[in-house]
């Protein structure tokens, strides 16, 4: 409810049933909610506690990964509501991160400082991408929980499963009978009746098989960093000699400092034919043996990492060869490995298999290839300390160029 004043204001708050479930069924106090993506957790706890702040609930408390993360979710979920309230009366403090509605406070905190959390007390609290955040165990420990003792907040812990650690803990606490207080939830991304059928198959054509279950079913796996699936059913490539009239696509990966260079190239069919892995060798002694393998497969297509090598891209460009930059960012490799991730799952590309010295080498890498999810939420692929991942990269960037065909969308 709006509190009495001279302006009224009716505002755009709606729930989904399972959102009106979670926020207005149970009466425990502290809510685990373990979610798949696009459920609509976070715009639902920005309708929930905009009307708790209107309804007297003070102060509140928002915890998530990030700054940055923050600054989004008011400009997207709290202004399309907050403008329909007079300005007068709330006020967003960017650089304190403390929203005001009346003389009701939320405050805003980013969990990779927790030190700054610490010393407060609320009445409401919710801990967003809580299986990326409670990876700390501190903040939860020695932050959040000295915060309960002064009003025994309604809590609500969210996000989607990251393994199992504390956030998956919590989680099973609230399915104990005798935990009272405590309430699980499990909701998957089908759970969002506002989703089109069209955006839930993007998402889902988006997502390795390999992580739905936790992206989209919000199940608890074990921790696993494995990234590639299927890889033996694939590996069944041999090297082939250049099809006159076959069109092919070509990968190029640079070496630096220790790494090697590699050039993958796969026909139409996303078969692999062909691989060249060396290092420590002049530019114009690779640039020959590079020329001279893209144009034996009829002038292959090429997309090369261009990060720090733009004048080597023009350089392989002045020669004739058909290239194309591609910028890692730790955005534009994700997307690049989750196109590979995908292409094996569905057995549309034919990798070496390990009998070649190409292919063991290349199955070498592709099995020890490994993510990690940092603190601040970012998932970042490659090859374990000490390791190599050329070929992996060398046959992402092939892949990607053969399936996007010449058009190579621009992320970075």
């Amino acid at each position: 409810m709006m509190p009495q004043t001279e302006n009224r204001a009716e505002l755009p708050i709606r729930y989904h049933p399972k959102q009106a479930e979670l926020f207005f069924g149970a009466q425990a106090k502290k809510k685990v909610v373990a979610k798949g993506r696009r459920f609509g957790l976070t715009r639902g706890v920005a309708n929930f506690s905009t009307e708790l702040l209107l309804d007297g609930v003070s102060p509140c408390l928002w915890v998530d990964t990030v700054n940055g993360n923050i600054d989004r979710y008011i400009e997207r979920y709290f202004y399309p509501i907050l403008k329909y309230i007079p300005p007068k009366y709330w006020k967003w403090r960017q650089q304190k991160k403390e929203l005001t509605l009346f003389d009701r406070k939320m405050d805003f905190r980013s969990a990779d400082q927790p030190e700054r959390i610490e010393g407060f007390a609320y009445k409401f609290i919710f801990l967003n991408e809580a299986g990326i955040i409670l990876r700390n165990e501190y903040l939860f420990y020695n932050t959040i929980m000295p915060m309960i003792l002064d009003y025994d907040p309604d809590m609500i812990i969210g996000g989607t499963p990251k393994g199992k650690g504390l956030f998956h803990q919590l989680h099973q606490k609230g399915k104990d009978p005798l935990q009272k207080n405590w309430k699980d939830y499990q909701y998957s991304s089908f759970d969002n009746p506002f989703l089109t059928q069209k955006q839930m198959k993007e998402l889902i054509e988006d997502i390795p098989e390999s992580i739905q279950e936790q992206e989209i079913y919000a199940n608890f796996l074990e921790d696993s960093s494995a990234v590639f699936r299927n890889l033996k059913a694939c590996a069944t490539a041999k090297p082939q000699k250049p099809v006159p009239g076959e069109r092919y696509f070509a990968g190029l990966d640079l070496a630096r400092l220790v790494d090697f260079s590699v050039l993958t190239i796969l026909n139409s069919k996303g078969q692999e034919v062909f691989m060249d892995r060396f290092q420590h060798m002049e530019w114009q002694v690779q640039r020959s043996r590079i020329v001279k393998s893209i144009k034996a497969y009829n002038n292959a297509e090429v997309l090369i990492d261009s990060t720090a090598h733009d004048s080597v891209e023009e350089d392989l460009r002045k020669a004739g060869l058909r290239t194309e930059g591609f910028k890692f960012t730790n955005e534009s490799k994700n997307q690049l490995i989750n196109s590979l991730m995908i292409s094996l799952e569905k057995g549309d590309i034919k990798i070496f298999d390990d009998s070649t010295p190409e292919g063991k080498v290349q199955m070498g890498e592709m099995q020890i290839f490994e993510y990690e999810i940092t603190k601040t939420g970012l998932v970042r692929f490659g090859a374990p300390p000490g390791f190599h991942d050329d070929t992996v990269i060398g046959l992402a960037l092939a892949d990607y160029k053969r399936k996007n065909r010449g058009v190579i969308p621009r992320v970075w």
